[in-house]
């Protein structure tokens, strides 16, 4: 009995004496932050000056923040070490933006960046973010729906839809529109092995320089890359959309609060329509019943009464098929050249390209008239960033999670003779909120 008693002793203290050391490691660190316009800015005079700095402590929350001097940086002598997230925020009225830049914009024009997954161990650490804007206006996405319902008593994965509206003050015609699931790296942001050789540093996501048969330097900083891609066929002036409205396009444009048909010839009935919607009256639907080579979902059932988007890409989906955990990033833009030019490359984890190997299509970031980037409600399984912080510096969630009826719906920045100006400050962290249950009806905004 003697000999456990001094051997526990013994651990204890060794246990104790480790505890000691680790606290003792544990000193507050240096994080040095400079902030600086986008280059393509140049010429352009916005002052940095009071950039809002925010770092969010990924293991206990906390929250810090600072304002930048007017060289754009900022010095947090006193933070502990850590993982962190860091947001830098710049709001440029738009009396101000109108004056540098001879530019009209009917809401104050926000300019963002942001770091995910951040490292401070060091004594003393450094930073730089660049702040970037996207396009003033135009297509912005006002409602997304990819959670889906219940699984067992809704409609699972086939309800989902995501609404498009005219945030300018000018009739805009949805006539070859585009829009497109984003593809990258759906690895846990904690899991990223950075040795593998195919992941950017700083993001953790895909590093595109490495793809087979690339050749642009840019290819992170410019392109985003579609693993799905539809378009709205039309004559150029076929569907207007006047200002202050919206179209919707449905996975599968039927009620499905009502039983239906398979394409397999089964009938499905929802238990409880009350958690499910009508999507009968959609203006566009996705129907995957005629893409050659492949047989889509039973559920997939094309309304004769609705148009279907042109499928350009689909990924292996046997549907439009939204990632009800939200690992999905969404983006719609409009090309002022044909998309069959644009490039294609593999995944920058691929180390041969064969007939099978799935491509993506690069699609220049500077097309982009809006994207939201979608992240599930639990830090610790969220993946890396897909869109650059010039398309959107934040991401946003259901806070139900998947298969719950919740859509995530755009705030209104404000009303100008009675039409709604949605927020668009290209943060859907900010710019979001939610619904408990879908709204088709477009007349619901908050």
């Amino acid at each position: 009995m003697r000999k456990i008693i001094i051997i526990f002793i013994i651990l204890t203290s060794v246990i104790t004496s480790c505890k000691r050391n680790d606290y003792a490691e544990l000193k507050p660190v240096l994080l040095a932050v400079n902030i600086s316009l986008d280059p393509t800015l140049a010429g352009i005079d916005f002052p940095i000056k009071s950039t809002t700095v925010k770092l969010t402590n990924l293991t206990n929350g906390n929250i810090l923040t600072g304002k930048t001097d007017e060289n754009g940086k900022l010095t947090l002598p006193n933070i502990s070490p850590g993982n962190y997230d860091i947001e830098a925020l710049l709001t440029i009225s738009s009396a101000d933006y109108l004056a540098a830049t001879g530019s009209v914009s009917e809401v104050d024009v926000v300019f963002n960046s942001v770091l995910k997954s951040q490292n401070f161990i060091k004594q003393t650490n450094d930073i730089s973010l660049v702040l970037k804007t996207g396009k003033v206006g135009d297509w912005v996405i006002k409602q997304v729906y990819y959670a889906g319902s219940n699984t067992s008593n809704g409609a699972s994965f086939r309800d989902t839809f995501i609404e498009i509206y005219n945030n300018s003050n000018q009739t805009l015609y949805a006539d070859s529109l585009y829009f497109s699931q984003v593809y990258g790296s759906n690895t846990k942001t904690t899991a990223v092995d950075l040795t593998k050789g195919y992941y950017q540093t700083t993001s953790k996501q895909f590093d595109w320089t490495k793809s087979i048969g690339m050749n642009n330097a840019k290819a992170n900083s410019d392109y985003l890359y579609a693993k799905t891609l539809f378009m709205i066929e039309g004559s150029g002036k076929q569907y207007p959309v006047q200002p202050g409205t919206s179209i919707i396009i449905a996975s599968t444009a039927i009620n499905h609060k009502a039983p239906f048909v398979g394409a397999d010839g089964k009938t499905t009935t929802v238990k409880d329509p009350s958690l499910t919607i009508d999507l009968s009256k959609a203006d566009f639907e996705v129907y995957l019943g005629n893409y050659p080579g492949i047989t889509p979902l039973a559920s997939d059932i094309d309304n004769p009464a609705i148009p279907n988007l042109k499928v350009l890409a689909r990924s292996t989906g046997k549907d439009l098929l939204f990632d009800a955990t939200g690992r999905d990033s969404y983006v719609v833009f409009k090309s002022p050249v044909n998309v069959s030019t644009f490039s294609k490359y593999p995944s920058p984890d691929e180390v041969s390209v064969g007939t099978a190997t799935e491509l993506y299509i690069q699609i220049p970031n500077k097309y982009i008239s809006d994207g939201v980037e979608i992240e599930t409600p639990l830090d610790a399984n969220r993946v890396p960033k897909k869109l650059s912080s010039s398309i959107d510096a934040g991401g946003v969630f259901v806070s139900k999670g998947q298969y719950s009826s919740q859509s995530i719906i755009r705030k209104t920045a404000k009303t100008v003779n009675g039409r709604r100006i949605l927020a668009d400050s290209n943060n859907s962290k900010n710019d979001f909120t939610e619904l408990d249950i879908p709204d088709v009806t477009k007349t619901i905004f908050k």
